[in-house]
């Protein structure tokens, strides 16, 4: 590329009046000068729309976009749909990102001439305790093959939309699927799948916020089991492509089905849903060989599979205790 392409950085936002202007000021503040910033307000009931309005009012090349609520993969289509940049990257508003975070994926689009980078990540829980998920190493190119497999295995990279910049042609081609829990996981993959491969930063640039009222630590409901059928489709779609994957692919179901079966016992509803608690246990305890295997890296699976497979009562006795020990930690900071 002869000059820096245009980024369009896509904010989604719904009731975040807390939160935004820590999002949207680390947006502004970047490094990188060719970009757009493009928020869009999901039929925000609070002060979050007056907000934003505030905070772009001096902004170049800056937009909002008022739309009914139709969740976090609409807003996000919305965005791609009305966007004009060459690279599209994702940021949630209630996280925020490092000043040099676009600078940093777009210097491994132009040095490697990929069509998705991505970026590490720290975990906030709270306002104070922190967790760095970057790693040794520099920034490399990574074939499909080798992302799925760390993928499945949750080694190293992740499915997350965020920390990521992607070739807008992608997004375009693979919309987020309106409707669903854990679009990330019914969508990234397929963009490193066409693409083939992708640029792997091993420095953290985005900072993913632990927000304890969120969907994905509510309480269970059947839309829980879009994490299921999202990873199934993926699982699949990967078979097809790398048969030899099928090791990682089994570890990937059974997390998913850990995490589900997790939601439902904490949510006190297992009586609503003895078969399908049953049906998990099982499909969880039939993968015990490659989860005790040196393929995983994961040592919370393997306590799950050997807890569970003594018996859903010392199961629920390790539940217990891992929700006083997170609760005791969070409050310790």
């Amino acid at each position: 590329m002869d000059q820096d392409p245009l980024v369009s950085v896509i904010i989604p936002a719904y009731n975040v009046e807390n939160e935004v202007n820590r999002c949207l000021d680390s947006v502004i503040n970047q490094t990188y000068q060719n970009m757009e910033i493009i928020v869009v307000n999901d039929g925000s009931t609070d002060q979050t729309g007056k907000i934003v309005r505030e905070s772009l009012r001096n902004v170049d090349n800056s937009s909002i976009l008022d739309v009914p609520n139709g969740g976090l993969s609409s807003a996000r289509n919305i965005g791609v749909e009305r966007c004009h940049g060459d690279f599209v990257t994702f940021i949630d508003s209630d996280d925020y990102v490092d000043n040099d975070y676009v600078s940093y994926l777009v210097g491994m689009i132009m040095k490697f001439d990929v069509d998705i980078a991505s970026c590490q990540h720290r975990i906030l829980f709270g306002d104070s305790k922190c967790t760095e998920m970057q790693f040794d190493g520099k920034p490399e190119v990574w074939s499909s093959h080798r992302w799925l497999k760390g993928v499945l295995a949750r080694n190293t990279v992740d499915l997350s939309a965020w920390g990521k910049i992607y070739r807008r042609s992608l997004c375009q081609k693979f919309p987020f699927p309106v409707g669903r829990l854990y679009e990330d996981t019914f969508t990234t993959y397929k963009d490193v799948l066409e693409s083939g491969c992708i640029a792997v930063g091993n420095e953290s640039k985005y900072t993913y916020k632990i927000r304890m009222n969120s969907i994905s630590r509510s309480s269970f409901s059947k839309s829980s089991m879009d994490l299921i059928k999202a990873t199934e489709k993926m699982s699949a779609d990967t078979l097809k492509v790398f048969p030899d994957l099928k090791p990682e692919v089994k570890l990937r179901k059974s997390w998913a089905y850990t995490s589900v079966l997790n939601a439902i016992l904490t949510s006190n509803k297992q009586s609503e849903y003895n078969q399908l608690v049953d049906d998990l246990r099982i499909n969880i305890i039939k993968s015990r060989p490659v989860i005790l295997s040196n393929k995983n890296i994961d040592k919370r699976l393997k306590l799950v599979v050997v807890a569970l497979s003594a018996g859903l009562r010392p199961y629920m006795l390790l539940l217990n205790l891992k929700a006083r020990l997170d609760t005791a930690n969070i409050s310790r900071g």
